[in-house]
């Protein structure tokens, strides 16, 4: 009893509190401040993700059987037989075994020139080669006077190739014979008597070659050399050649080693003022290289013996290129030197009209410095640039002299020695658009510095020439050769300096049909006055025509 009248007591002070208090709250101010907008958000939901699985432990595998009814189909078509297809080569162009040519000129006598050659054939080929032309025209010296030039050429070779699967046996033997006057003189020495003398140069050359052509790196490939010359002239001075040399490579994977010896000797009459001459060679070096870059290395021994003195030679072999922009642009450099061998025999192709049984010695190019890029611009486009610096001895130069004191003509030559540096720079350029259209230039610049002779006697500053080509329809063939050689010192009683010239050629064929063709050569065009040698002036403007034929 006592507890309800607590509990209603309670409830009762309960109630009046609250009244209270809403009177309180109805007394408070209804101001609200906002802090910021009211973002509502939604919390994360994480859903179950059990995915129901009935677990069957009962598996049926299905059984079953079918059969096919075989029913032939007979069919009333016969396909048409189609023969099996043929790759058919493009046909070869025709060949024609016999070459002959024949011309006439303002001064020259009938120019006859024949060659035969063996047709196709994958085993052999042969040929022969025939070539006559005399000059009889007349020149003017330096005193006005005219005189006759006459020289004449003529030449016979025979060759042969036999091919096997990997090795190729070759030989050639040929014969020639060349007439040059003594037309020139001093014309300044008034008391001096003009002749009439000729050299007449007999060479006879036999030469065989042995090679081998493996593919495989894992062979070794050889070649041999063998080469016989007699030479004999009007004075009777004879010399003879035999040389035989041996040249091996083998390569690995990005190495080719390899060498070469080889054996020259050269044999002179006793009219001949120079003795014997034997020079022995062995040449051993390495070959490595990548995609892009070569290198050689290598050293040249050289053995020499002249007229009974000897002398041993080591010369550097070395070479470096690396193609920086895919064949466009390739610098390179080398390092070399080699003896040269000045037999009268080479002396006299260079020069005919030297003393009889003139004594050369060898020259030794003790060191040859080349550095230089080349490259393609295209397919189209080569070129060649390069800069060498040589260090010579016994080099030899070319000075007019006479045969007989009594009568001073000195129109023969004798030669003087000395030790030189050379620097030289060359230029190559190249251009071959189509078959049609192509053209060379080619530049040369040189500088010699002397250590005891005034002057290098005879040699130019500079040469070039451009050789340009044109085929219209391959019917009308035009060429021009244009040749321009600086300014040469010479000597005869006191040094003197030729003029520099320049001399071009023109040159027209016309092909009637794949057979005959009809050729006007126009040589000298510009009437350019100049000397091959000093006291040798060469003709001035000459013409030649002819025709050849094929079958």
């Amino acid at each position: 009893m006592l507890n309800n009248k607590i509990i209603s007591l309670g409830l009762i002070l309960i109630s009046l509190a609250l009244v209270q208090q809403l009177k309180a709250q109805d007394n408070l101010k209804k101001e609200v401040q906002v802090v910021r907008p009211y973002e509502p958000s939604i919390s994360d939901a994480f859903k179950i993700n059990l995915q129901p699985k009935i677990e069957d432990t009962i598996k049926v595998a299905p059984n079953f059987t079918y059969s096919i009814l075989q029913r032939p189909i007979n069919t009333y078509f016969t396909p048409t037989p189609i023969s099996a297809a043929r790759m058919v080569s493009e046909p070869l162009s025709e060949l024609y075994s016999t070459f002959v040519k024949v011309g006439f000129g303002t001064n020259s006598l009938p120019l006859v020139e024949a060659y035969y050659n063996s047709k196709r054939n994958n085993n052999f080929t042969y040929g022969a080669w025939f070539h006559h032309n005399t000059g009889i025209g007349k020149v003017k010296l330096d005193n006005d006077k005219k005189v006759d030039a006459k020289n004449g050429n003529t030449e016979i070779l025979l060759f042969g190739k036999r091919m096997f699967t990997d090795k190729i046996f070759q030989g050639d033997l040929s014969y020639n014979n060349t007439l040059k006057s003594f037309y020139g003189y001093d014309t300044d020495n008034a008391l001096v008597n003009p002749t009439s003398d000729k050299q007449k140069v007999n060479r006879l050359n036999a030469n065989l070659e042995f090679t081998t052509t493996y593919k495989d790196s894992s062979h070794l490939n050889y070649k041999i050399n063998t080469e016989f010359g007699h030479l004999g002239d009007k004075y009777d001075m004879q010399e003879n050649k035999v040389k035989a040399s041996l040249a091996m490579n083998k390569y690995t994977k990005q190495e080719q080693f390899g060498g070469e010896v080889s054996l020259v000797h050269y044999m002179q009459n006793q009219k001949l003022d120079s003795g014997n001459n034997t020079v022995f060679r062995l040449t051993p070096w390495i070959h490595l290289f990548g995609p892009q870059w070569r290198v050689l290395a290598g050293v040249g021994i050289t053995f020499d013996k002249n007229s009974g003195i000897s002398n041993t030679y080591f010369y550097p072999k070395g070479y470096a290129s690396y193609d920086v922009v895919s064949h466009y642009f390739i610098p390179y450099v080398e390092i070399g030197g080699f003896i040269e061998e000045n037999s009268y025999s080479k002396i006299l192709n260079e020069n005919p009209r030297v003393m009889p049984g003139i004594d050369v010695w060898n020259t030794s190019h003790k060191l040859i410095l080349t550095g230089g890029i080349k490259g393609k611009f295209s397919a189209a486009v080569s070129y060649n640039i390069y800069a060498s610096y040589s260090v010579i001895d016994s080099m030899y130069f070319y000075i007019n002299s006479s045969a007989d004191i009594a009568n001073p003509l000195m129109n023969q030559f004798n030669v003087d020695f000395d030790n030189v540096e050379q620097t030289k720079i060359l230029g190559e350029l190249t251009i071959e658009p189509t078959e049609k259209f192509s053209v060379l230039l080619h530049a040369e610049y040189f500088n010699y510095k002397m250590q005891n002779l005034q002057h290098p006697w005879h040699k130019p500053d500079y040469s070039a020439f451009i050789n340009l080509r044109y085929s219209i329809k391959d019917k009308i063939i035009t060429n021009l050769q244009l040749y321009s050689v600086g300014k040469r010192w010479v000597n005869v009683d006191t040094p003197k300096q030729l003029d520099g010239f320049v001399d071009v050629n023109l040159g027209f064929e016309y092909n009637y049909n794949k057979r005959l063709s009809a050729f006007l050569n126009l040589n000298n065009v510009l009437n350019s006055k100049y000397q091959s040698w000093y006291l040798y002036p060469t003709y001035r403007f000459n013409a030649q025509i002819g025709a050849t034929y094929k079958f």
